[in-house]
């Protein structure tokens, strides 16, 4: 049987409401009016003229555009507006699917209800499917209001573990909102949170969290717990309550904010306030933007046994149509940090003056302290661009201070003043077969701490990289360039530089590459930020690569001081998917002495996983540190995990932990200790809900197996 919209208007305005009020079915009302509604039932259907009541029996479908509509019997009143449908009842669109025993609909007032629902919610990535199923659901506009509700991730019938709430406000693609949520093992109640978000959209959230339990030297016996609050879509956040045996009660907040047109951010505090090792965090966060300007803030604070640290970021920009401009202030005091305090505070302005001229101004001050003393560094440019074409023509005037000073180093150099410094630029001069460009820059400069000051005028020739294959095995590229600067106190410096790189293929398996670097000067400077000093090298690396081996060996001759640099190689071989075995040698050409030997062993098969590393000392005959990272599984379910850097010289270990973990199907439970930080935590983990993640990383280091340079793993700079 069919029925069309334009033979019953009624039954249309009636679909089309309900289309409306699922929030997971939307449809607009052009939609509702160009879509027919389609009613077919297997067994029969009837209307009562008198009563003005429509009767389907038997398998009834009901469609209208993606909305289907599912039950054995329905009966629609077209005089009171009421729609009910009963037995195995199915509202579906798309992919969201929900089930009842019998659904009640008032057209009038756009409210209804689905008896003994369940349904199931795809939710974001990291959360999975939710499965949900309660006594009834209350339809009012874009809500569901579920009683009586049971929910889980869980995708067994009878599901290890489950939530369950009196009440549950469901937001499709948004958020599930549950007051007075009981976790249940089982049939055993273990856990209680009296408000509890759970977010469809990750993207901004944190998920819920089941407490952590756990020891350390410091806390004692403790028990983290976090608590969600939802105010609105707003403001919202989370309320910590920890407990520990030594420090006493921890109490905070992390409360996000939405101020519309004021902006949006958020704020924390989070305190022991009654402990003998009181703690204070503290961190405010907050953008706002409105036309063309933006202002962002970040506060941190932490006053704690492990750190005293404040820092703070704050930028104000403003975006014109024809320019831009900038200021900042950061600021970062730790006195256990090499910089104990450091402030910078700056402002840009770039403006374009017309299509090809550009106008930039830039200021900085930074201030900071450490070990050596206090240091300031003032630094400036204001400077005009034209562009046009090929050609660019800069005037600056700039002091520029030697960002090694930060670093605690003390270079030949503190500063340059360009006062000023006119540089004409010509990215192409025209050549086919040599990309050549060149610059020419004139400028009256001064030095600190030398308290040089002179004119200079420099040029430049440069070759843009050039690639030449003669056969298909051999590539070779070159670059470089030629420059000369005059200073006014008749000194001259002359230079070359280039680059010359060759890759033969000697075989599919083996390749080597070559690069030669070259500088030479004639001439000095009477700076140091412009000296230029001879350079040559050869970098040689070969590189064999066929399963179930890969070598690879590299090295630097210094043709100058006639020395070369430390040769290190690299051996891998995997005979199958289970094992692999790796070597890094490092050797001295000089003296011919082996310096370093790092061997690691790894096997993987299904849950079986095993590394073993060392770093030996061959120079002294040390076994400076030996690795190890071992999973194994302990029957079916349950497995063990060891995570340790050993350092034989101090017979001690600089990282160590284990962890035993139990498959719970849906959740895993995991006890963790730390034996360096001498630490115990306790975690239950359901699998599809983000949760507090567990410690690891002792201040002992990075793992052997988490490095990869070979300058890292051998541990010599280059």
């Amino acid at each position: 049987m069919v029925w069309h919209k334009g033979h019953i208007h009624l039954v249309c305005m009636m679909f089309g409401i309900l289309l409306f009020v699922l929030p997971t079915f939307p449809a607009s009302a052009a939609d509702q009016d160009t879509q027919p509604v389609r009613i077919v039932a297997s067994e029969s259907g009837s209307y009562d003229w008198t009563e003005q009541i429509f009767v389907a029996q038997g398998d009834v479908v009901v469609t209208s555009g993606a909305l289907t509509l599912q039950g054995d019997h329905l009966t629609m009143d077209l005089v009171s507006g009421e729609i009910v449908v009963e037995g195995n009842v199915k509202l579906s669109q798309d992919e969201y699917e929900i089930y009842g025993d019998s659904l009640v609909y008032q057209l009038e007032t756009s409210e209804g209800r689905l008896e003994n629902i369940k349904t199931e919610i795809v939710a974001a990535e990291k959360t999975g499917t939710i499965f949900i199923a309660g006594n009834q659901v209350q339809i009012q506009e874009d809500q569901y209001f579920v009683s009586g509700a049971r929910f889980t991730t869980c995708d067994l019938e009878e599901s290890h573990f489950h939530l369950a709430t009196r009440e549950l406000e469901f937001y499709p693609g948004d958020k599930v909102i549950i007051r007075g949520v009981t976790y249940y093992e089982g049939k055993i109640p273990v856990f209680y949170w009296p408000y509890l978000v759970i977010p469809l959209d990750l993207d901004d959230w944190d998920g819920f969290r089941l407490p952590v339990l756990g020891y350390s030297e410091v806390e004692g016996y403790y028990m983290k717990n976090t608590f969600n609050y939802h105010l609105n879509s707003k403001a919202y956040g989370h309320l910590y309550v920890d407990l520990f045996t030594r420090l006493g009660v921890g109490l905070g907040a992390r409360h996000f904010y939405d101020l519309g047109n004021f902006g949006k951010g958020s704020l924390y505090l989070y305190g022991i306030p009654k402990s003998e090792s009181p703690m204070l965090k503290g961190s405010f966060q907050h953008d706002w933007s409105k036309d063309k300007w933006a202002l962002s803030t970040t506060t941190e604070y932490e006053d704690s046994w492990v750190k005293y640290e404040l820092k703070t970021d704050n930028r104000l920009k403003l975006t014109l149509d024809k320019g831009s401009a900038e200021a900042w202030y950061k600021y970062t005091k730790n006195p256990k940090s090499s910089t104990s305090e450091r402030e910078d505070l700056g402002l840009k302005w770039s403006q374009n003056l017309t299509d090809q001229w550009r106008l930039n101004l830039q200021g900085s001050l930074v201030e900071q302290t450490r070990a050596q003393g206090k240091l300031k560094v003032i630094d400036y440019l204001a400077e005009t661009i034209y562009r046009r074409g090929k050609h660019t023509l800069t005037l600056a005037a700039q002091q520029q201070y030697n960002p090694d000073l930060l670093e605690g180093e003390a270079p030949p150099w503190q500063s340059v003043q360009r006062l000023p410094e006119l540089k004409w630029e010509v990215s192409d001069l025209g050549l086919e077969k040599l990309p050549l460009r060149a610059q020419i820059v004139v400028g009256h400069y001064g030095e600190r701490p030398s308290t040089i000051t002179q004119n200079r005028v420099y040029g430049q020739l440069t070759l843009n990289q050039k690639i030449w294959r003669p056969t298909t095995k051999t590539t070779a590229s070159f670059q470089g360039h030629v420059a000369a600067a005059s200073y006014s106190s008749d000194q001259r410096q002359v230079w070359s530089y280039g680059r010359l790189v060759l890759n033969q293929r000697i075989t599919n398996s083996l390749q080597t590459t070559g690069t030669y670097t070259r500088r030479d000067v004639w001439g000095t400077s009477p700076f140091r930020f412009d000296r230029q000093s001879p350079l040559q090298t050869l970098d040689l690396r070969l590189n064999y690569n066929e399963s179930p081996w890969r070598l690879i060996a590299a090295t630097r001759y210094n043709f100058l001081n006639k020395q070369f640099s430390t040769l290190t190689l690299q051996g891998y071989w995997q005979p199958n998917r289970s094992w692999s075995l790796s070597t890094t040698l490092s050797y001295d050409l000089n003296t011919r002495k082996l310096m370093q030997v790092v061997p690691m062993v790894e096997y993987k098969k299904d849950d079986v996983s095993v590394k073993l590393g060392g770093r030996y000392q061959a120079a002294s005959k040390v076994l400076e540190r030996v690795d190890a990272r071992i999973a194994l599984p302990l029957g079916e379910t349950w497995s063990v995990q060891w995570d340790a850097i050993y350092e034989p010289p101090k017979e001690a270990f600089s990282k160590g932990s284990v962890m035993l973990s139990k498959d719970l199907h849906c959740r895993e439970l995991s006890v963790s200790y730390d034996f360096v930080k001498k630490s115990v935590a306790l975690q239950l983990t359901i699998n599809a809900f983000p949760t507090l993640p567990l410690g690891w990383d002792s201040e002992g280091g990075l793992s052997l197996f988490d490095l990869e340079e070979v300058t890292d793993i051998i541990g010599v700079k280059e």
